[in-house]
């Protein structure tokens, strides 16, 4: 892959005007999304600090993290205060991820992302102990199944979201392609982290192809040849490939995610500015 110019979002002109997915548009250009857990050591330190540092960065859609099965976030931040803190900044919470849990224990988790008003609960892993055999990767999307129609029932949306494992092969198995195919589109959608994507060594564009409609959201993180994290736009990842081809397909959110701790609002503002300032790419 070669290094490319970020495009985001699914934006089109029509009479000279841009029209794109809510959360990254707005006046004087474009608004990314955030996976918040890319500043999670801070958070720990001063949850409504950060969210403040983070808006005022730039920008306007978080994606949460840490909603356990206990129905609170960070371990002890019930929903309405963690969706309030984030509102008070003028930012929307349209997601979070949450733990893994069996579906009829999930009733405490499911029903406090509803108080948020979120729209999308994502599972973003799998503990290895669960998932070493393609059976139990049956099991694992038939429980999904499940959390899907408990979401659904609650107005929310489930989905799942990757790291590299899924692509490991087991007895000639993809197990990612395993959990698409075995999981009810209307009730399982899928977040590509397009980072981890890339580092299992499948072709994040082949997924979005491969699997029509199922794609519904995006992780935004670059990498550099050697796939370690870098600011977007400095590495190998071919971001206007693939999100031309979200654009085309049901991707409806993109969430830049920086997992690097040494600097973090650093690095979460070098992404935001890459591409704000690449404004050229709506022309």
């Amino acid at each position: 892959m070669k290094r490319r110019d970020f495009i985001t979002t699914c934006g089109v002109v029509t009479a000279g005007t841009l029209v794109a997915p809510s959360w990254a548009m707005g006046s004087g250009g474009m608004k990314p999304g955030l996976q918040i857990y890319s500043v999670r050591s801070l958070l720990k330190e001063d949850f409504e600090g950060t969210v403040k540092k983070v808006a005022e960065v730039g920008y306007k859609n978080i994606e949460g993290y840490g909603l356990g099965p206990n129905g609170m976030f960070l371990g002890s931040i019930k929903p309405a205060h963690y969706a309030s803190v984030i509102r008070d900044q003028g930012m929307s919470l349209i997601a979070t991820h949450c733990s893994y849990t069996m579906a009829d224990k999930a009733g405490p988790m499911i029903e406090a992302a509803a108080e948020t008003g979120m729209e999308y609960m994502i599972v973003p892993g799998i503990p290895k102990n669960l998932r070493e055999t393609i059976d139990q990767w049956k099991e694992i999307a038939e429980n999904m199944n499940r959390l899907g129609e408990m979401c659904i029932e609650s107005g929310l949306k489930f989905g799942y979201h990757n790291h590299a494992f899924e692509f490991e092969k087991i007895d000639g198995l993809i197990p990612q392609e395993v959990l698409i195919e075995s999981t009810d589109a209307e009730l399982v959608n899928f977040e590509a982290d397009l980072f981890w994507v890339s580092k299992g060594g499948y072709d994040p564009l082949e997924l979005i192809r491969k699997y029509p409609g199922r794609i519904r959201l995006l992780h935004v993180k670059d990498g550099n040849e050697e796939f370690e994290e870098t600011t977007t736009g400095e590495g190998i990842i071919d971001f206007e490939s693939i999100v031309k081809a979200g654009r085309r397909d049901a991707v409806e959110y993109y969430f830049i995610e920086d997992e690097r701790l040494d600097n973090p609002i650093q690095h979460i503002s070098d992404d935001f500015n890459f591409i704000s300032n690449n404004k050229k790419i709506f022309k």
